[in-house]
């Protein structure tokens, strides 16, 4: 839809009733090319006719008072909740009905049906635009002043003839002018060459200069730095020399000091040692790796195995391509044991599951111990084929739920809610179409309904198709009787 559109809206109610033509003060002009529509609002009772494309096509036809015929359009649904439908008129058919009044009707369908139901009938105008009407004589203005254009151009294109007619003169004064300028670089070119060549000249004199200056400092510096650096190196040889000795003495006499204290048997004895740290309050048992990394476990590594599963000691472990794994895949084991028991825990590397398995007399198999719940909470809908939504127990002080659906996951057992709340039923009616799937296999519930029926119930199907059904009578259901009902039950 355009911003521009020019939206014109009609209400029409469907009753057997004759009425003449509603005229709504519209009016469109054959210049609206795309942007004139027309939207219909079609009750019945008071209500908005519910309408979609599966259940409901709708035409228009169009006549004008000099005879002209739209033939037959089609109506697109806009809001079939609420019975809003609309069409754009072709520019074609407004062009031809300029200046006339035009009769409108709409025709309703039932899909896969032979039933049709004729509205009222409603009108409009259509105007000439503006555009349309410009007046002869300035139509001949507009001539003249192109007249005017033309003279202009032709003026111009006469000067620039008269221009190139003195072209050969013009290039005569150029050659001329390019033989003076091309002398006078010659000479410029030969002055400039006999001053390079005398600052060439001169340059190379004040680099050589320069140069066997540079290399007679260089040599005297060079001569400089030598006599000093063999000066440094004597004074180091001296230095070193006394360090040395000095050092050698200092660790003779601790060699001879530590002798003495291993004859005299100073040091801690190896079964003292042993006495010191057994009696320091520390875990003396080795759980995982040094850098606190779980020991891995390498093939073969069967975790099925009962001999190699009581083979296995207290700490944290990593199987790392197991065979007979829970789950199929690697993981970390945590094992605790007390004298005769023992627990395993396998926990997957790529999975957020818990295994176990407990040994007291005899190993009991792994066994997942997560529990995974799932919720998708209350998925709304609406009721179909003119059923009305949420009606019922709307007051202040009920509070009552509207149609929605819901499935709640606990490990493997899967729970189904449905709500429904309606009026405008029908019996053995489908009043709403839920996923397909959403019931394994059919179910059926009661509902509540007036109190003057003996009652009422729904079908669910694995289809998602859901039917209304009412017990006993009911010849005498209205439709501004109700259904009311919670269902629930376990997939």
């Amino acid at each position: 839809m355009s911003n521009i559109d020019k939206i014109a809206k009609i209400n029409l109610e469907n009753k057997p009733y004759v009425k003449p033509v509603s005229n709504v003060d519209i009016g469109f002009y054959n210049l609206d090319n795309g942007t004139a529509k027309l939207q219909f609002v079609i009750t019945r009772d008071g209500f908005p006719m519910q309408m979609g494309p599966v259940n409901v096509a709708g035409y228009l036809w169009l006549k004008s008072t000099n005879g002209s015929m739209s033939g037959q359009l089609d109506l697109e649904i806009i809001d079939g909740l609420n019975g809003v439908v609309g069409v754009t008129i072709p520019n074609w058919f407004l062009v031809g009905a300029t200046d006339t009044d035009v009769e409108g009707q709409i025709i309703l369908s039932v899909n896969k049906n032979t039933d049709i139901a004729t509205l009222g009938e409603f009108g409009f105008r259509v105007k000439d635009a503006l555009p349309n009407q410009i007046k002869g004589e300035i139509k001949v203005q507009y001539f003249r002043m192109f007249d005017d254009m033309k003279q202009a151009l032709e003026d111009r294109v006469h000067d620039f003839e008269t221009r190139f007619d003195n072209l050969d003169e013009l290039i005569g004064n150029i050659e001329t002018t390019a033989s003076n300028g091309i002398n006078q670089i010659n000479n410029t070119v030969s002055s400039a060459e006999t001053s390079i060549t005398d600052i060439k000249t001169q340059a190379n004199s004040e680099i050589e200069n320069a140069s066997n200056q540079a290399i007679t400092d260089v040599n005297t510096a060079k001569d400089s730095a030598i006599s000093t650096m063999n000066s440094k190196v004597d004074e180091s040889v001296n230095t070193v020399s006394t360090t040395s000795s000095g050092a050698i003495e200092h660790v003779d006499g601790k060699i001879l000091e530590f002798n003495t204290h291993i004859e005299e048997n100073t040091f801690v004895q190896p079964t003292d040692l042993d006495n010191k740290l057994n009696d320091l309050q520390w875990q003396k048992y080795k759980l995982t790796n040094d850098n606190g990394e779980s020991i891995t476990l390498t093939s073969p590594v069967d975790l099925k195995d009962p001999i190699y599963l009581s083979g296995l000691k207290p700490g944290s472990y990593y199987a790392d391509g197991p065979t007979n794994s829970p789950n199929g895949a690697s993981g970390f084991l945590t094992i605790l044991e007390r004298v005769t028991i023992k627990v395993i825990y396998f926990q997957p590397y790529n999975q957020d599951r818990l295994f176990v398995n407990r040994f007291y007399n005899e190993w009991l198999g792994w066994k997942e111990i997560t529990i995974t719940q799932t919720d998708t909470g209350w998925i709304p809908f609406q009721l179909i084929n003119g059923a009305l939504s949420n009606t019922a127990y709307k007051g202040e002080l009920d509070g009552g739920f509207d149609c929605a659906y819901r499935t709640i996951t606990n490990g493997t057992e899967t729970k189904k809610i449905l709500r429904i709340n309606g009026t405008n039923l029908v019996q053995n009616q489908v009043i709403a179409q839920l996923p397909s799937g959403f019931v394994k296999t059919a179910q059926t519930f009661p509902l509540r309904v007036p109190l003057k029926y003996s009652g009422a119930y729904l079908v669910i199907r694995p289809s998602g198709e859901v039917r209304f059904y009412i017990n006993g009578d009911a010849s005498a259901w209205s439709p501004s009787d109700y259904a009311y009902g919670q269902c629930e039950w376990i997939d």
